[in-house]
C-alpha cells in the first residue's frame, strides 16, 4: 500500500514536466519533420514562372536553326562552303563577302534547314573591307528570320553561334564577348568559329544577332565577328 502511494506521488510529480515537454516539441514526429522539410525544399527548387531560365540555350538554338543557311559557291578552281542567315521574311539574307568572292554567278546553292535549295536573285549590298554581303533569294518567303540586336554586346556577355563548320550543319558553339577590334567593327569572342561557319550569326542570350561570324584562330581561342550595328540593316528589313 505504501509502495503504491509512492508510485502515485511520483506520477503526479512527473506529469507537469511531461506535458510541458510535449507542448514545447513542434514537429517532433518523423512525419511532421518530413512535411516541414518538403515545404522548404519545394520553395527552394520549384521552378519559377517566366524569367531568364526560360531562355535556355537549347531553346534558343532550336529557335535559331530555321533562320540559318548552308551556302555552297563555286570558283573556276574549287567549291567553297559557308553559312548565312535570314534577316527578313522576303528572303533577304546576310553572309560574308569572302564566301562569294570570285565565285561564278548562278553556281551558288543556298539551302535551308528543311533541305530546300535556292538561288540568289540579286545582291543588295556588299563590302569587301567589312567582309559582308546582303542578298535576296529567288522565290523565297521565310518567317524564321533572325532578329537584330539593337545594341552591341558588352565585354563578358554570354554569346553563341550556329554555323556549318566543314559542312557539319547547324553546329552550336558558345562563349563570351572578349573585346572589340578595328574601331568596334569587329567583335572578338571565345565563341568558336571555324572554316565553313563564316557568315553565320553570332547571337546574345535573347536570341538576337550581334555579329556575323567571320574568322577564328586556334591559338588562345581567338574568334571574330563583324559588328552587326555597322551594317544598318533596317534599310532592308520588311517583316
Amino acid at each position: 500500500m505504501k509502495r503504491s502511494r509512492q508510485h502515485l506521488l511520483m506520477l503526479l510529480f512527473l506529469l507537469p514536466s511531461t506535458l510541458l515537454l510535449f507542448n514545447s516539441c513542434t514537429g517532433c514526429s518523423p512525419s511532421g519533420r518530413n512535411r516541414s522539410r518538403d515545404k522548404v525544399i519545394n520553395e527552394v527548387v520549384r521552378p519559377s514562372k517566366g524569367g531568364a531560365n526560360d531562355n535556355n540555350l537549347s531553346t534558343l538554338y532550336k529557335n535559331t536553326c530555321p533562320g540559318v543557311l548552308l551556302i555552297y559557291t563555286s570558283t573556276e578552281e574549287a567549291t567553297l562552303q559557308g553559312t548565312g542567315f535570314f534577316i527578313a521574311s522576303n528572303g533577304i539574307a546576310v553572309s560574308n563577302y569572302h564566301v562569294f568572292k570570285s565565285t561564278l554567278v548562278g553556281k551558288e546553292t543556298v539551302r535551308t534547314i528543311d533541305g530546300t535549295s535556292y538561288k540568289i536573285e540579286r545582291v543588295l549590298e556588299s563590302n569587301q573591307n567589312l567582309d559582308y554581303i546582303i542578298f535576296q533569294l529567288k522565290d523565297c518567303h521565310n518567317n524564321s528570320f533572325l532578329r537584330i540586336a539593337s545594341n552591341e554586346p558588352i565585354i563578358g556577355e554570354d554569346l553563341f553561334a550556329v554555323g556549318n563548320p566543314k559542312g557539319l550543319e547547324l553546329t552550336l558553339s558558345k562563349g563570351i564577348a572578349s573585346s572589340f577590334r578595328e574601331g568596334k567593327n569587329l567583335i572578338q569572342t571565345t565563341t568558336e568559329i571555324t572554316h565553313g561557319s563564316s557568315g553565320g550569326p553570332l547571337l546574345n542570350m535573347k536570341g538576337e544577332v550581334v555579329g556575323i561570324t567571320t574568322s577564328g584562330y586556334g591559338e588562345a581561342n581567338l574568334n571574330f565577328a563583324i559588328n552587326i550595328q555597322k551594317l544598318n540593316l533596317k534599310r532592308f528589313i520588311r517583316e
